[in-house]
């Protein structure tokens, strides 16, 4: 396990009562809308006709439109964290609306990119990833455009693939041994394995945050020099 890795997990453990109240908070407000947006989605279409493959467009919108807003949220409140700020949920949460045209431009654009990239024989998808991770953190805390964020995140992260592609190898690791625990305990039912996903997905954006201060620490280190 790498220095940054323990780390990461540190400050997850040492703030984990208040990310996992922001991300089980935002994770049952995006149930209870699904449940008020599915019966106007699917008007007079009976119950047993509503299939994984009929809900999934429903499903791609409510992520198009929720994703940028909880992940913009979710960096505000972990960059809080970080710096002794302690911002509320809703301010996080209001930090993440005002951006979220930016943050969906980035989504689409660094999925785009990533996905081209796994389609050739997957080593370059994630190549790619290590290079762009840092995109979402330039958007919020940076206040940058998606295009700016791009260019920044390639010139940040210049022979930096092996190092975050490490701790990456961790969190699959983490997430693996997650998943083999709710199948030995009989758990993986869709609750139990939202709220895995949500805590894990939760400790990876910290880890990557973790980066991101290494990362800008270098470069203004090197600007200064």
């Amino acid at each position: 396990m790498t220095k940054t890795f323990k780390e990461a997990f540190y400050f997850f453990r040492k703030n984990l009562l208040k990310l996992l109240t922001y991300t089980f908070s935002i994770g049952i407000v995006v149930i209870l809308l699904a449940q008020l947006l599915v019966p106007l989605f699917f008007s007079g279409v009976a119950a047993e006709d509503i299939s994984p493959e009929t809900i999934r467009p429903f499903a791609q919108l409510m992520n198009l439109l929720i994703k940028p807003v909880y992940t913009g949220g979710l960096i505000t409140l972990i960059f809080s964290l970080a710096t002794v700020q302690s911002k509320g949920i809703l301010s996080c949460l209001l930090a993440g609306i005002l951006r979220w045209p930016y943050m969906l431009i980035a989504n689409v654009l660094t999925s785009l990119m990533i996905f081209v990239g796994l389609i050739a024989f997957i080593l370059p998808g994630i190549w790619l990833f290590s290079r762009l991770f840092l995109v979402p953190y330039l958007v919020i805390l940076k206040n940058q455009t998606p295009f700016e964020a791009v260019y920044n995140s390639f010139q940040y992260t210049k022979g930096y693939t092996f190092t975050i592609l490490t701790d990456v190898f961790f969190l699959v690791i983490v997430f693996i041994l997650g998943i083999t625990i709710l199948s030995l305990l009989q758990l993986l039912h869709p609750l139990a394995l939202l709220l895995f996903l949500l805590l894990f997905q939760t400790m990876a954006y910290v880890v990557y945050y973790r980066h991101y201060e290494i990362l800008l620490a270098a470069e203004q280190n090197q600007d200064a020099v």
